[in-house]
């Protein structure tokens, strides 16, 4: 008779910031890091960086809304929202001191943004092969973007 091996826990938990349902994960003590994914990014994604962080620092991990093992967010993102998820996240988790926050890819924007709206909760930021935007287009209406998006998404 064969079993099937039952799946290992998943680590961190569950915190609903601003609404939403993220996964967190929290390791290491010391002054508080929070590593912030790129497009695609889950919190696995940060494994070797957390374990260099981790003896020195308290790494917070987490999913952005819509990935890993994070809820989708009611709406889409904006910069201000973004930031401001980071600074929610620290405050649910009790760290309502500064912290160094590490961007990667298009978190690299919102390092910057809660660096710029948050700075006395930021401590430092570090953008990890940001992304950046040289000749800006003129942006279309949200609901005409966010329609154009899940008639892609949906054809896709």
């Amino acid at each position: 008779m064969s079993r099937t091996p039952r799946p290992l826990p998943t680590p961190g938990r569950f915190l609903r910031v601003d609404g939403v349902p993220l996964h967190v994960l929290t390791e290491g003590s010391g002054p508080v890091c929070v590593l912030s994914g790129g497009l695609g990014m889950a919190w696995f994604d940060w494994d070797a960086v957390a374990a260099l962080l981790a003896p020195h620092r308290t790494v917070v991990r987490f999913d952005r809304p819509g990935l890993g093992l994070s809820a989708p967010a009611p709406a889409p993102p904006t910069l201000a929202a973004e930031a401001d998820r980071i600074a929610h996240l620290l405050d649910a988790l009790g760290h309502f001191g500064p912290a160094t926050v590490v961007g990667h890819s298009l978190a690299g924007f919102h390092a910057e943004a809660f660096a710029r709206l948050h700075p006395d909760r930021c401590a430092g930021a570090v953008l990890v092969d940001g992304s950046v935007e040289e000749r800006p287009r003129p942006r279309l209406p949200r609901a005409l973007r966010t329609a154009w998006a899940g008639g892609l998404a949906g054809a896709l």
